[in-house]
C-alpha cells in the first residue's frame, strides 16, 4: 500500500509542518507548563538547535532545562560567564545535574562537539558564528545524539527561535524595596507570550492579568474628554 496519499493528508493537517517531521519526531523534553507554550511542540525539542536571543535569555534558557534537571537528565553550559549558583537553583534547575564550563570564545564549538556525545542539553553562548561547514557538522552530531542545543545567539539551522522582546522588573516602584519578578514578553513561532521570569517564588510565572488603561473623568461623565487620562 502506498504512503502517498497519508503523507499528503498528514501534510494538510493543522498543525503538522509537515508530514516528516511527524514521522521523525521525537518526544520534547518536558519543560516548566508556563513555557511550554512558546516551544512548537510544547517542550524543548530533541535533535535540533533552538534559539533563544533578548534580554533574560539566559535566565529563560536556565528556566527551560530546570524540568530535564530533575529528571536527571545531563546539562551543561558553555561560555556563560560565571552566573551565581544560587540563582540557578532559584530557577528550578538541579545543580547535580548541571556543569557550567569556563570556555574561551575561541573553543565553544570543539567543546560543544564534544560533549554533544556524552550530555543530553547544551546551553552555548557561541563566541564567533561558525562557518556553513561546521554548522552542518554541529548539526548532523546534533541529531545524531538526539540532544538539545540552546543558542543564545542566533544560528542558522536552528529550528525555533524565541526571541525576549521586552522585560519590565518590578519590586521598586515607590522609589525603595527590592526586584522581585520580571515580566517577560517573548516572540516564537507560536506567536507571544508573557510570563514572569523570575516569578514571586523564583521560577517562573503566569502573567498578571493585563490592567486596562485608567479612564479620564471626562469619560467617566460620558462628556467630550479634554484631558485623556489622569493618574
Amino acid at each position: 500500500m502506498s504512503a502517498v496519499p497519508l503523507v499528503e493528508q498528514l501534510s494538510r493537517e493543522m498543525g503538522i509542518s509537515t508530514a516528516t517531521a511527524l514521522f521523525d519526531g521525537h518526544q520534547p523534553r518536558p519543560v516548566d507548563p508556563v513555557l511550554a507554550p512558546i516551544f512548537r511542540r510544547g517542550g524543548l525539542p530533541r535533535g535540533e538547535i533552538v534559539t533563544l536571543t533578548g534580554g533574560q535569555s539566559l535566565s529563560c534558557a536556565l528556566a527551560t532545562i530546570a524540568a530535564a534537571t530533575q529528571e536527571q537528565k545531563w546539562c551543561a553550559g558553555i561560555g556563560l560567564g560565571e552566573p551565581a549558583v544560587s540563582s540557578i537553583a532559584d530557577l528550578g534547575v538541579d545543580l547535580d545535574h548541571f556543569v557550567n564550563l569556563a570556555t574561551p570564545a575561541e573553543d565553544w564549538l570543539r567543546v560543544a562537539s564534544i560533549l554533544i556525545e556524552s550530555f543530553d542539553i547544551l546551553i552555548v553562548d557561541p563566541g564567533f558564528r561558525p562557518s556553513a561547514g561546521e554548522r552542518a557538522r554541529l548539526l548532523a552530531k546534533v541529531r545524531e545524539r538526539k540532544i538539545s542545543l540552546i543558542s543564545l545567539e542566533p544560528m542558522p539551522g536552528s529550528t525555533e527561535q524565541i526571541e525576549i522582546t521586552d522585560t519590565q522588573w518590578s519590586g521598586t516602584e515607590h522609589g525603595h524595596g527590592r526586584l522581585r519578578s520580571c515580566l517577560v514578553t517573548a516572540r516564537s513561532q507560536t506567536g507571544i507570550h508573557r510570563f514572569l521570569l523570575p516569578g514571586p517564588e523564583g521560577t517562573p510565572a503566569e502573567a498578571p492579568a493585563r490592567v486596562p488603561a485608567p479612564t479620564s473623568v471626562w469619560e467617566e461623565k460620558g462628556e467630550r474628554p479634554v484631558i485623556r487620562s489622569v493618574s
